[in-house]
């Protein structure tokens, strides 16, 4: 076994020595560094393949499309191309499926070389799989970077493009004070109500290197063109709040031995002001159906939660929350799963 293995490695050795040297003007270098807690690239880790889109900088027109996937010898994501000496800027979609598309906003169709400006490029939650009563279920644990740079007439350029992430995850565990017993086995699943579900692809805040700030993202003040660059930037893509991507999420829950609901959701990133009511609900008929009875004594409201454990949803790096719901009674009292509680609101962080 190790004669066999032996060669594939010199192999991989002289590729990676070769294209080094030969075989590209640029290379954009797509990392993931665990929002500032990882000092090695985790890009692997998370991302299957990027969809890259590549973007003239003067005329700021599409110049091309690629998807990049990871490759073998070198364990990364990188973009090996040959592009005219210019500037460029890039748009990278992590994780996208057939859930998801991206066009161009002014013709509705998918994005076109030569035609589509980097202003409309736009990505929405268009094909999702349908639960009931107009609930759709999780979308892609989606990934974006951006980033501008610079391709010299000599020479190849070498710029980081950092990813972030592009949805929202929400983990919960619904508990009674009182036992309940009387929960009936079969399926119960939770609902997340208006979520917009669509990105404007260019920025809207950028975290600038060495800043942990955000800043409302500006192309002339922002945009640097560099031709090597290994600092850290980060870029949140612009939420958008048509009404046509304002989508409920609803999604199968557990219930364990114990009478515990444990469920999740995904969905596209959400901001301060999303409204954000969510549910849980009984299948009684055993299929998920307008009028199924609700197994928590009212709706949450999770913009106020967020908004009293002082999230700034519109800056956070990573969106992804876990939390313990409890009844008792008609009172719902939430906390973050980690057991912290904040004496404070409404009694003890109770929604009364």
């Amino acid at each position: 076994m190790l004669t066999m293995l032996a060669p594939l490695v010199v192999a991989c050795d002289v590729d990676m020595h070769e294209r080094e040297i030969c075989t590209y003007t640029v290379q954009l270098r797509y990392e993931y560094n665990e929002e500032n807690t990882a000092r090695e690239n985790k890009i692997t880790a998370w991302v299957d393949g990027i969809d890259e889109y590549i973007f003239e900088a003067e005329s700021h027109l599409l110049y091309s499309i690629r998807h990049v996937t990871e490759e073998l010898c070198k364990e990364n994501l990188d973009s090996e191309m040959q592009l005219p000496a210019g500037k460029y800027s890039v748009i990278a979609v992590g994780n996208g499926d057939d859930r998801s598309r991206v066009y161009d906003e002014k013709t509705g169709t998918a994005p076109q070389i030569g035609k589509t400006h980097r202003e409309d490029m736009r990505l929405s939650l268009d094909n999702p799989t349908a639960v009931a009563d107009g609930a759709v279920g999780p979308c892609e644990e989606l990934f974006h970077g951006y980033r501008t740079f610079t391709v010299r007439e000599v020479g190849a350029s070498r710029v980081r493009v950092d990813m972030m992430n592009a949805h929202f995850q929400l983990r919960f565990r619904v508990t009674w004070r009182r036992s309940r017993a009387d929960l009936d086995d079969g399926i119960y699943y939770a609902v997340l109500e208006d979520i917009p579900s669509e990105y404007r692809m260019m920025p809207e805040w950028i975290f600038p290197a060495g800043s942990f700030t955000a800043q409302k993202h500006e192309p002339t003040g922002h945009d640097l063109y560099p031709y090597e660059d290994r600092d850290v930037i980060h870029h949140i893509p612009h939420t958008s709040f048509q009404q046509k991507n304002i989508l409920s999420h609803s999604n199968e829950t557990y219930l364990n031995a114990d009478r515990e609901i444990w469920g999740q959701f995904v969905n596209y990133r959400v901001k301060n002001d999303t409204g954000m009511m969510m549910n849980v609900y009984y299948a009684s008929s055993g299929t998920r159906a307008e009028g199924d009875p609700m197994v928590l004594p009212k709706k949450i409201n999770l913009k106020d939660y967020f908004a009293h454990y002082k999230y700034n949803l519109d800056h956070e790096l990573k969106q992804e929350y876990a939390l313990d719901i409890v009844v008792d009674g008609q009172t719902i009292i939430i906390t973050p799963m980690n057991g912290l509680k904040v004496s404070d609101w409404g009694e003890g962080g109770r929604l009364n």
